[in-house]
């Protein structure tokens, strides 16, 4: 429980960090551009996530446990509009009926039904947790401007999957969609 609360604090401080990047347009400083047109344009997509074990392939059966939380893309471009950088973030509230432990949270390249490759993963390392109920959050950065575009141009192709020990090949699994992306943009 104290995990919990102290990954949700982490997350509050995460997302405060986002809205005043947003705030900062581009520039580094926050309100100002002194009547300049930024050379960066950000944006911030996420997807919001119910990663369930029935979307495993194959489905996971008699597994009591879900996932809700999001994938945020906040990436910069360029005044062409082409991706210079970017982070993900991830961040998920997970239950599971009893102690877990927790492997991995990736995302990966692949089209509802099917396994694919992790493109971005989350960096967390292994841990128990003895009530199997908490959160994970955690930001990656320096994920490649051509995967970023990719998971943009087509999240159907992608999906988040949460792995444990138990389940080493993934345990919980929501696809990327169209319908679940919410998308802002900051281009002062």
């Amino acid at each position: 429980m104290r995990r919990s609360m102290v990954l949700a604090t982490l997350a509050l401080g995460v997302a405060a960090a986002l809205v005043l990047a947003a705030a900062a347009g581009g520039n580094g400083r926050p309100g100002i551009n002194n009547g300049k047109k930024s050379q960066r344009n950000t944006a911030v997509t996420v997807f919001e996530l119910k990663l369930e074990p029935k979307q495993e392939v194959p489905r996971i059966a008699g597994l009591r446990a879900v996932a809700r939380g999001n994938v945020t893309l906040d990436v910069t471009r360029d005044s062409a509009g082409a991706i210079t950088s970017g982070e993900v973030v991830f961040y998920a509230n997970y239950d599971f009926p009893g102690s877990v432990t927790i492997t991995g949270l990736h995302v990966h390249q692949g089209a509802k039904g099917v396994n694919g490759a992790i493109v971005v993963s989350s960096g967390i390392a292994s841990f128990t947790d003895a009530d199997g109920d908490g959160n994970v959050t955690t930001v990656v950065t320096g994920v490649a401007p051509a995967t970023l575009q990719a998971i943009l141009d087509s999240p159907r192709d992608y999906y988040v999957n949460l792995h444990t020990s138990v389940n080493p090949a993934g345990a919980l699994r929501d696809q990327l969609s169209h319908s679940n992306r919410h998308k802002s943009k900051d281009d002062d």
